[in-house]
């Protein structure tokens, strides 16, 4: 059973994100494919075994988690995430599944560069299109948000200020009585 554990927390913009995103998929796989995978298997049976598929389809899904869990709320983000997610593991598949290669290392190294190149091809520029809207969605409601609640002409402030009014003089009394 998997640990949960929180996303982290990124400091940085889109880019940023995209980029520590693509870092750490990037990373995943050289792991997973170079160290853990179970070479004798594969030059034996000339395919990879099932363990080994599930631990590639695990990896993925894990690269995906900060993204997925940062972006939950926007459809746009999680439609473009999830196509990605299947994308990248038919591809990492169909590259890995084939007969034993002389040079298993270089084979491995083309596949995860092919890999981000058909992330940055397809997925890229759609998915940091839409972060971004999102993004700039977020600030446009906390600007309003901001706007409403300190300038006294708006309702929404004159309803807050007069809440926090009421609640000082009850507070007052109430102490008065003591």
């Amino acid at each position: 059973m998997a640990m949960p554990r929180a996303p982290r927390k990124s400091t940085g913009g889109v880019d940023v994100q995209l980029d520590e995103f693509e870092t750490d998929l990037k990373a995943a796989l050289e792991i997973q494919l170079l160290m853990n995978t179970d070479m004798d298997h594969w030059h034996q049976i000339n395919c990879l075994s099932d363990n080994d598929n599930e631990a590639i389809r695990r990896v993925i899904d894990m690269s995906f988690e900060d993204l997925t869990h940062r972006y939950s709320s926007v459809s746009s983000v999680t439609a473009i995430l999830e196509h990605c997610r299947i994308l990248i593991q038919n591809v990492v598949w169909a590259a890995m599944n084939v007969s034993w290669t002389h040079h298993p290392e270089t084979h491995i190294g083309n596949v995860i560069d092919n890999v981000i190149t058909v992330y940055n091809t397809v997925i890229y520029a759609p998915l940091r299109t839409e972060m971004i809207m999102a993004n700039h969605n977020c600030e446009v409601l906390q600007r309003t948000w901001r706007r409403c609640i300190t300038d006294p002409s708006h309702p929404a402030c004159r309803r807050r200020i007069e809440f926090e009014f009421n609640h000082f003089n009850d507070s007052l009394r109430d102490l008065k009585h003591l």
